[in-house]
């Protein structure tokens, strides 16, 4: 799953780090029924740990305290994922969880879990095209941050 790993990173760089959480368990289910979706195990994970925020330049869309009333901005994941399936036809099931620092973001497909209860993320950019880059968002954590770190 590689999200213990990315909390260790995370850890052991917490200087470089500004998280808005840990959220409450109702939260995230709040999240998940104002998307209608549900979130892989490692990215609940994440954002009952951390929420939202960044660390060593990457912004991760979370949760930053609650889904109901947390502001119309960036790292909102809720917000955001909204908002790009209104302006940008945003596949329901996608759930927008950074970007790539050149157009596209990086999104969590829902509609496919495997059996760790994973979902792959992909890169997708408004004119719908998707690239996958990797199996979970564990997974993708944890790269991003070896990568970065």
């Amino acid at each position: 799953m590689n999200i213990e790993n990315a909390f260790q990173i995370i850890e052991d760089n917490i200087g470089d780090a500004d998280f808005c959480g840990p959220v409450a368990l109702d939260k995230i289910a709040s999240a998940e029924e104002i998307l209608g979706v549900e979130f892989p195990k490692s990215y609940s994970m994440f954002l009952e740990k951390y929420g939202a925020g960044d660390i060593a330049g990457i912004e991760l869309f979370g949760i930053i305290k609650d889904p109901t009333t947390d502001g119309q901005m960036v790292p909102n994941a809720i917000w955001l994922t909204l908002n790009l399936r209104g302006e940008s036809a945003l596949p329901k099931e996608f759930i927008v969880v950074s970007e790539t620092g050149y157009g596209p973001y990086y999104v969590i497909d829902t509609s496919f879990k495997d059996d760790n209860l994973e979902s792959p993320v992909y890169t997708w950019d408004t004119g719908n095209q998707k690239e996958k880059t990797s199996d979970s968002f564990g997974e993708f954590l944890s790269s991003h941050l070896e990568e970065f770190i």
